[in-house]
């Protein structure tokens, strides 16, 4: 089956897009899916973390079902690959951009492709091994680098751990939580020097937060309904603690900090999970919105202005300027 993906950005159309796809692909994992980019100019960051995980979902999928002779024999005969980029129908501009931001490189196994350029932080794929160590001088060094924003080490510090929880938290949703082996967790960091924004994008294709919650709490609350379940992860993580990877404890995403960081800046926060979005508000409030097409994982999205202002917990100021 041919499809044709169009340019996607990360607004509400675009999610739409990528959300009514992935439920197409998952619902249909026993296709074969071809990528045509002949009428695509441009993918940002939420783009290439979904399309990345599911061409490990469909992968890991196919892996989990030639475990018996008759699939093993069934797999000599078919293609290699159940979901296939066709690089040659990418313009030159969207080819140097996944190459230069290391997806092209994952996808083909080519990993000495190009080099990153200076405004594509990249792609990443974490599959049954996730360094934290490397995350967090990714985020530190790389990402949240001082080049794009002046931010307090206190604060720099704070918030690369609540985003190393997103990722930890993915990874036990996406590894350890789901019944096909070797999904893994997928993301994508990109700047936008002219816009002067950093997004970054983390993908699982786990139970979901909803799942997860409703789940737990089933024996005392059977009838919690999705949105309550999903302000309950948002509003409880409060703790430092990562136990997401504990089977029996689900925990909230630890995104208070978060939350009120871009209330300040003026960035975005946002959150899909299974039939539910929630995003932050210009006052700082999750507002909680049911999806038309669930997604069978969770994304977390999130975006900073790199203005010419720095950030700093008011209990560093000694003066009139606090920002957080």
């Amino acid at each position: 089956m041919q499809i044709e993906i169009p340019s996607i950005r990360d607004n509400t159309q675009g999610y739409d897009y990528l959300l009514e796809l992935s439920r197409f692909i998952i619902e249909n994992p026993d296709d074969y899916f071809d990528f045509n980019f002949n009428k695509c100019a441009f993918l940002e960051q939420n783009a290439v973390a979904i399309l990345g995980g599911l061409a490990r979902y469909i992968d890991a999928y196919r892996k989990s079902q030639n475990t018996t002779a008759r699939n093993f024999y069934k797999r000599l005969l078919l293609p290699p690959n159940q979901l296939t980029f066709q690089i040659e129908s990418m313009s030159q501009p969207l080819l140097r951009h996944l190459t230069s931001n290391q997806f092209l490189p994952h996808i083909t196994k080519q990993a000495n492709l190009a080099l990153p350029r200076e405004d594509s932080i990249g792609y990443k794929q974490h599959m049954n091994y996730m360094d934290t160590n490397e995350i967090a001088d990714h985020l530190n060094y790389h990402w949240l680098s001082d080049e794009r924003i002046s931010i307090s080490p206190t604060l720099k510090q704070s918030i690369v751990s609540r985003m190393l929880e997103i990722f930890l938290n993915a990874y036990g949703h996406g590894v350890e939580k789901n019944h096909i082996p070797g999904l893994g967790v997928t993301s994508c960091g990109q700047y936008f020097k002219n816009a002067k924004k950093l997004k970054l994008t983390v993908v699982d294709f786990g139970c979901g937060i909803i799942s997860n919650v409703k789940t737990h709490f089933s024996a005392i609350n059977p009838n919690l309904d999705d949105a309550s379940a999903m302000k309950w992860a948002l509003e409880m993580g409060n703790s430092t603690k990562t136990d997401s990877l504990n089977m029996n404890i689900p925990r909230g995403l630890g995104l208070d900090l978060l939350r009120d960081f871009v209330r300040v800046n003026g960035g975005a926060l946002s959150v899909y999970s299974n039939s539910c979005c929630a995003k932050v508000d210009k006052k700082g409030i999750y507002r909680v919105s049911e999806l038309k097409n669930p997604f069978a994982g969770t994304i977390v999205n999130i975006a900073i202005i790199c203005d010419d202002r720095h950030y700093k917990f008011i209990s560093e100021s000694n003066g009139p300027e606090q920002f957080f």
